[in-house]
């Protein structure tokens, strides 16, 4: 049984997933396209059934990617059953989607979802009514406490029903549905309401999302500290171990691999924690607050509200993030938004800030990091700003939804949590340790004078301005493939970068890190999004903004 969930964007579908498959899920793209797809697989009552979890979307009319996929899913697949699940707080709004559904005459069931908060609000919906006019099942949930999905899944076995009135038949009722159904008792204020006089206050808000981000920050390096000292202990002295035995097999497996994969595998409790936090922002329904709250920010720049989701999610990783894009209507604008995203500082970079800021900056690491984020993301705006002015000029409207407040599901936090740290994990697995192999054979073939040395010292005079050795040419090469790299090259090579650098030089190190060409996975995404032209641009452009400026923080370093 094949089963295709459509909504629109916050209506908690994801939590629905969870609620259905029991975190099973996995996400991909949709065949010949980048947008990110979510399937699970279960059984009910023994039957096999594929839940399909299309793109949040507000219409079928194809203005953007998200659109145009949900609607030839449903017109090319035609799923056995549609699960329209919808935000009980706005049922108005989430009704014009409902009804443009109808008309595939695919049997539906309608998810009225957070009936809790609706509650709150003292919105009351009279749901066998609204399942006499729209002629299918209406189910109450609260998807992040398992509320109504037993009720549910009973629905799903019964196949739904197809709508019996078309969508064309209801072309100017979105409004008479609800006002028939809908019952609003008390319309004072609720906490959403009074949380937002304080988060979106146009004063406080901006000030209280800087803090939150420096916390954030805080507690990424403090709490992962002690873990990284024991990992990279526990690393250190295995590869020792392994290499102690002689010979080329065990030097390759102690001093390659082990090293190697064990440099970028240490900073793994910093990776948790950070997208531990930014879960914790995303599901209390902060973090379309703090997009909102930098509208008008990026407005200036040329972008839009819609451009903030790609530049956070480019806090965990740039491929998703620049993928993320699609959402955006304004084609100049999306090219703009992918053309920036490599300047926010993915996980990836993460290990490099975390042992350089360590190593020089130790009574201030997570001040040195933040600065970092912020100095990538203000990069960003100002190239943005150059893009839409000479390149890609044109207006751009916005719009957002802001979802209520609520306590995080910790079942749901961790979720997200570990599906993203999987993806580093997956990387460490495969690419990583791929190019462990390759970076201990250039580093110690053919002789006295390595492959890695002869290349990177051919190239160091390009670099001769910041005063880098030769291990570090080497180490920013190979970051290429993938950023977690630099800090595995300098591992394998066994770099004592205290006394061979100074803090001028490591502030300099880390910018360029922070801004250089983006890796391979994500240069391979934005010539899927955008094309060659603009993916050979994105490096040329990057690289040439991360040398002058890596150049020129570390003469004002110097000075100060």
């Amino acid at each position: 049984m094949k089963i295709a969930m459509v909504g629109n964007p916050n209506v908690g579908k994801t939590a629905l997933l969870n609620a259905l498959t029991g975190g099973k899920f996995e996400v991909g793209n949709f065949p010949g396209t980048t947008v990110g797809v979510k399937e699970g697989k279960t059984k009910i009552d023994g039957k096999d059934v594929l839940f399909v979890d299309l793109p949040g979307i507000y219409s079928l009319e194809a203005h953007s990617l998200d659109e145009k996929v949900a609607r030839d899913y449903l017109l090319k697949e035609r799923p056995d059953l549609i699960l329209n699940v919808v935000n009980a707080s706005n049922l108005e709004r989430n009704l014009y989607l409902t009804l443009q559904l109808a008309k595939f005459g695919i049997p539906m069931i309608l998810v009225l979802n957070m009936v809790d908060e609706a509650e709150k609000k003292g919105i009351r919906i009279d749901a066998e009514k609204l399942s006499k006019i729209l002629g299918v099942p209406v189910v109450r949930t609260v998807a992040v406490k398992g509320v109504g999905i037993e009720d549910l899944k009973r629905e799903i076995l019964k196949g739904g029903r197809v709508p019996k009135v078309s969508a064309k038949d209801f072309v100017k009722t979105a409004e008479r549905i609800a006002k028939e159904v809908v019952r609003v008792e008390n319309e004072g204020k609720d906490l959403t309401d009074v949380l937002d006089e304080v988060f979106m206050d146009e004063h406080l808000g901006i000030p209280i999302f800087i803090a939150l981000m420096w916390m954030m920050f805080t507690f990424t390096f403090t709490v992962a500290s002690p873990l990284t000292d024991s990992i990279h202990l526990l690393f250190s002295n295995l590869a020792d171990y392994v290499s102690s035995f002689g010979g080329v097999l065990f030097s390759l497996i102690g001093d390659g691999i082990v090293k190697g994969v064990g440099s970028v595998l240490v900073f793994v409790p910093n990776i948790v924690f950070l997208f531990l936090s930014l879960a914790l922002l995303e599901l209390s329904g902060y973090m379309p607050r703090a997009v909102y709250l930098m509208d008008g920010i990026m407005s200036r720049f040329g972008l839009t509200g819609k451009s903030v989701i790609p530049l956070m999610m480019g806090f965990g990783c740039n491929v998703p993030a620049v993928m993320a894009t699609r959402a955006i209507d304004d084609d100049k604008v999306r090219i703009a938004t992918i053309l920036v995203n490599p300047f926010v500082s993915c996980s990836a970079r993460l290990p490099i800030y975390v042992l350089f800021a360590g190593i020089f900056f130790p009574k201030s690491e997570a001040t040195v990091i933040m600065g970092l984020y912020v100095f990538g993301l203000i990069v960003a705006l100002i190239s943005a700003k150059i893009f839409r002015r000479v390149l890609l000029r044109g207006e751009a409207e916005y719009v957002i939804e802001l979802p209520p407040y609520r306590i995080p599901n910790l079942r749901d936090v961790w979720i997200l949590t570990w599906n993203r740290t999987k993806h580093f994990l997956q990387k460490a697995g495969t690419v990583i340790l791929g190019m462990s192999v390759v970076i201990w054979f250039v580093t110690n073939y053919p002789g006295k004078v390595s492959y890695a040395e002869m290349f990177a010292k051919s190239i160091q005079s390009l670099f001769s301005p910041m005063g880098w050795d030769w291990q570090f040419v080497l180490a920013i090469l190979m970051g290429v493939v993938a950023k977690e790299v630099v800090v595995e090259t300098l591992g394998i090579l066994n770099v004592p970068i205290a006394r061979v650098m100074d803090p001028s030089q490591a502030l300099a190190f880390m910018v360029f890190s922070l801004l250089y060409m983006p890796c391979v996975a994500t240069l391979a995404t934005i010539k899927a999004e955008a094309g060659w032209r603009w993916a050979l641009f994105s490096v040329l452009y990057s690289f040439a903004v991360a040398y002058a400026m890596a150049f020129l923080v570390g003469v004002v370093a110097r000075s100060i």
